[in-house]
């Protein structure tokens, strides 16, 4: 009888079982901890409206930017500007836009020639764009993001009755491709363990992110740190923000967007592997010791690890444990089911789509492996076709009083 065989196969079953029961108890806590915003719901807005700024950086969206600019133009909210940063595009984004503003005198368009050195494009562009900014508020939103037209309006009521500095949303992803639906949520769900929503919102935990497709701050709050200062040279400068916000106390809260935030991030197998290898880098600090952490966690719950530990556990437990060997792999059925099922609904997407996840996680562990080597190699940071001369993914030093990186 092989009793190893048993021993690791019950141990991987058992690994993956406690996995699935803790994705459940953080689910389970984000309903505490993690509103969701409703767009209905009724607001309690002080008689003088705030000027809100909302920025959106533009480069070569031509295919997407008229949704995302119509989005912000049907917002209720009814004291806001919008400038739309174009950041050296070289399709016609910039004029879809400005025939998308013709006649609004709360509308502006700015234009950036070259990028200045030392910063990501994105940032720079955003840095432009807050100095421009008039509002008490500022709303940052990606272009391929759209809203709901009660968006301003429900953010800012919350942040004001929580009395926070920073409102940040999770959205519900737009997804038409096979690939999207195989691999976007998936993926997502790793942010997900990295930074917990519930710990977020925690004033008392140190994690902190901020979800860069949508997030709205205060101008006082956005000053005290340094703006996009602070972070121009990060690659993902939203988690450096929410870093540096709930380093400084200022107050942050994470919420459910899927009924008022919908993007469709990227389109295509190549591009998904691209940018949520930049994110998920970001996410792990560039950290080897993290990806050493994460990796071999993916591999043990993948489907492949699930059916060799069937494989090496079933026959010798029907003879070690007759009559109640089919407890633990039931478990752990249950388990693989259920988790998912929650996540999609906490995600605003059919439990269907739940399915893939067997599809997305051997991509996230081909992420993972990808991240690794590009730690090793000192790969230099390469998005959008520009290649920056740097390795940091996150500012080492989060206060706010300082501007070291």
């Amino acid at each position: 009888m092989d009793y190893f065989g048993f021993i690791i196969g019950a141990a991987i079953l058992t690994y993956t079982f406690f996995f699935w029961l803790s994705r459940l108890r953080e689910i389970q806590d984000n309903k505490k901890w993690v509103p969701t915003l409703d767009p209905d719901a009724q607001v309690s807005l002080p008689e003088k409206l705030p000027l809100i700024s909302v920025l959106v950086p533009a480069h070569n969206e031509e295919k997407i930017i008229e949704f995302c600019i119509q989005s912000i133009l049907d917002q209720d909210y009814e004291n806001f500007e919008l400038i739309c940063i174009d950041d050296r595009s070289t399709d016609q984004t910039a004029v879809l836009v400005k025939k998308l503003f013709e006649g609004r005198h709360n509308c502006r368009l700015l234009s950036i020639k070259k990028r200045q050195e030392g910063w990501t494009g994105k940032c720079h562009a955003l840095n432009v764009g807050s100095k421009a900014a008039k509002g008490e508020w500022l709303a940052f939103i990606d272009a391929d993001s759209s809203l709901h037209p009660r968006a301003l309006t429900q953010c800012l009521n919350e942040a004001l009755k929580r009395r926070i500095n920073l409102i940040t949303l999770t959205p519900k992803f737009i997804l038409g491709t096979f690939w999207e639906k195989a691999l976007q949520p998936t993926l997502a769900s790793m942010a997900a363990i990295l930074f917990p929503l519930s710990q977020v919102n925690d004033p008392e935990s140190p994690v902190a992110t901020a979800n860069g497709m949508f997030f709205m701050i205060s101008k006082m709050a956005y000053d005290r740190i340094g703006g996009h200062e602070n972070v121009k040279g990060l690659a993902v400068e939203d988690i450096g923000i929410g870093k540096r916000i709930k380093a400084a106390r200022l107050g942050i809260l994470f919420a459910n967007g899927q009924n008022i935030l919908f993007t469709r991030m990227y389109s295509n197998c190549a591009d998904v592997m691209k940018g949520w290898t930049r994110i998920l880098s970001a996410a792990m600090n560039y950290r080897l010791s993290t990806v050493i952490k994460y990796l071999p966690m993916h591999i043990l719950v993948s489907l492949p690890c699930f059916v060799a530990a069937l494989f090496l556990y079933v026959n010798p437990a029907v003879q070690i444990i007759p009559n109640s060997w089919f407890f633990l792999p039931i478990a752990c059925l249950l388990a693989m089911t259920i988790g998912p099922f929650k996540f999609f609904d906490q995600l605003g997407l059919p439990r269907r789509y739940s399915i893939y996840i067997v599809f997305g996680n051997l991509t996230l562990i081909l992420v993972h492996l990808i991240i690794l080597k590009k730690i090793l190699c000192k790969d230099a940071l390469q998005w959008r076709g520009e290649t920056y001369c740097t390795t940091r993914y996150q500012p080492k030093c989060l206060d706010p009083s300082s501007t070291e990186q």
